[in-house]
């Protein structure tokens, strides 16, 4: 079972879910406008259109806005629907769809992926200021982000699944967040620089691999700028090089033998 870190309640015996925000008209012929995620009860399911009561209310709406979340197929358009408006950048729509999923469904062997793109529709809208509970603001640099709950819950709860990595990779990232700007902080930077290296070492087959793999290499970099120590330089331009072997014709390849190229000129990228 997750832990309750949603805020969303469902109802003690949920019959259907809207999926699309519709103009509902009921038997006391009000128009009421109802939204993704809310809740609704199946009458009748024999028809074209299938017939509902929402609240005390009856009528009938197409079949196309709800989903039956105790019918077989239900565990699987909902996945699907949550998945589309992520992809779509209906953030908001795409997180109500995914909590009400990973509540109902939390035995669905989608849950790990369910959860992480929950993650990723939090992360979305933390980055555009939306205020929620999970978002955080760094005063210091003016931006807010996810706390990274739902992450820690897939870290924790799945270590088989191949979005522990990512999740992973997401808690680095908002962890560097957190901390910036570095104001010269070598300790700061070395305890991120632990982090990755402990990822690169337990997720070596990850897409995510390379990735922190660039992210070590930079913050070697990073603190040899502070230092000066050629330790640092060293293992900076070994990183990248066997990133420039392993991964060649890469983007990290690009971003690789710059980084050599600036540390063999004696740029400067450290700006806190």
């Amino acid at each position: 079972m997750i832990p309750a870190l949603l805020a969303i309640v469902l109802s003690s015996s949920p019959g259907a879910l809207i999926v699309d925000n519709v103009l509902f008209y009921g038997d006391d012929d009000k128009m009421r406008i109802l939204n993704t995620g809310d809740m609704v009860d199946i009458v009748d399911d024999a028809t074209e259109r299938y017939q509902i009561k929402y609240d005390t209310v009856f009528g009938e709406l197409d079949r196309n806005v709800i989903v039956d979340l105790n019918s077989g197929i239900g565990e699987h358009e909902l996945f699907i629907f949550s998945r589309g408006y992520f992809d779509d950048g209906e953030y908001e729509k795409a997180a109500r769809l995914l909590e009400i999923f990973s509540r109902y469904f939390d035995a669905s062997s989608y849950l790990p992926e369910a959860l992480y793109y929950l993650g990723q529709s939090y992360d979305a809208m933390a980055s555009r200021g939306d205020s929620f509970p999970g978002i955080e603001l760094n005063e210091s640099i003016h931006q807010h982000y996810y706390n990274g709950d739902i992450y820690r819950v897939i870290v924790r709860e799945f270590p088989d699944s191949p979005f522990t990595a990512k999740a992973q990779y997401r808690l680095i990232n908002i962890y560097r967040i957190m901390n910036l700007p570095w104001h010269d902080s070598v300790e700061i930077i070395a305890e991120e620089l632990a982090m990755w290296r402990a990822f690169c070492a337990k997720y070596p087959e990850t897409d995510e691999y390379v990735m922190a793999l660039s992210e070590t290499g930079y913050l070697e970099r990073v603190l040899y700028e502070i230092t000066r120590s050629d330790d640092h330089r060293s293992a900076a331009v070994a990183i990248f090089n066997e990133i420039i072997s392993e991964y060649p014709n890469t983007v990290y390849a690009a971003y690789a033998i710059v980084h050599i190229h600036e540390l063999t000129t004696g740029e400067q990228i450290y700006k806190y």
